[in-house]
């Protein structure tokens, strides 16, 4: 392994899939009744519990000092790494690792560290943080990494919808009237993040139906060649709700999946009913792909 591969927690991986990447994971801590709790601290089924009883939680970002602590452990043991962040248009997260790692060069001159904004939530965080920890579990040289993650950062695509938008809501993203006429009529949004990596209102549909089949088509129109790689479903606390969507994914053309389930991070600000998707506008170029 050339570098260390860093992430938070706003990436949705799986535990397998950290552990087997030997990924290192920051946590966003969710805020709760005025308590600081981390991935660990529930599960998601409590979380999502408790979300349903009406409790509201909210998210602070890794602090720089946070940051520090994290870095200068790889760089006191001559170890090059590479973190990756939250969408520095939805958190200070980049902002702060950028600050964090500035700090430390002058410190540690001979050690290789960059910070990468992964423009992207969840599974599109996700995505980014898959494929280059698999890339460094593979021997890729460094400089190939930082050049592999922006091809990643700038191909990733995120769409996603909620059943209800009464948590967007809480979070400051809808207006009180927008979350209750979209109850009341059944609208549902369809959010994309932007190039830059900021959340979009895409278009709105009627039904769980119509937004499933909104979101393949949009995925194969924005895709080269659908199929050719991975595809990232998210959901939240059933997993069953991605049997219809993923139906009309392998419609588009695309054949494989890694599902995850959305963590308290990004489910602080969507709630438990969500259902999405993380792919790539133009396929993995085949210099990358010995080492995947």
């Amino acid at each position: 392994m050339n570098a260390k591969i860093i992430s938070d927690s706003s990436c949705d991986l799986n535990d397998d899939i950290i552990r087997d990447f030997d990924i290192d994971i920051l946590d966003i801590k969710s805020i709760y009744d005025g308590i600081d709790i981390v991935e660990d601290d529930y599960s998601m089924d409590e979380f999502f519990k408790a979300q349903r009883e009406g409790h509201v939680f909210k998210t602070s970002q890794i602090t720089t000092y946070e940051y520090l602590v994290k870095f200068e452990e790889y760089a006191k043991r001559g170890i090059d790494f590479i973190c990756i962040t939250l969408s520095g248009k939805m958190s200070g997260c980049y902002q702060n690792a950028k600050i964090a790692a500035d700090e430390l060069r002058e410190k540690y001159p001979d050690i290789k560290m960059a910070v990468i904004d992964s423009k992207s939530a969840s599974v599109g965080n996700g995505f980014v943080t898959y494929y280059m920890g698999l890339a460094c579990k593979n021997n890729m040289e460094y400089d190939d990494l930082l050049e592999f993650s922006k091809f990643l950062t700038s191909n990733v695509k995120h769409l996603f919808t909620v059943f209800d938008l009464k948590y967007l809501y809480e979070g400051g993203r809808v207006s009180k009237t927008g979350a209750k006429v979209s109850s009341i009529l059944n609208i549902m949004p369809i959010l994309e993040v932007s190039e830059d990596g900021e959340i979009y209102l895409s278009e709105v549909v009627r039904g769980k139906n119509r937004a499933y089949n909104r979101m393949a088509e949009i995925a194969k129109k924005n895709t080269k060649e659908p199929g050719a790689d991975t595809v990232f479903p998210v959901y939240g606390d059933d997993i069953s709700i991605l049997d219809k969507f993923i139906e009309k994914i392998k419609e588009e053309g695309f054949k494989d999946f890694i599902p995850l389930q959305v963590g308290n991070t990004i489910a602080s600000h969507v709630g438990p009913d969500i259902s999405g998707m993380a792919y790539l506008s133009e396929s993995i170029p085949e210099k990358y792909k010995k080492y995947l």
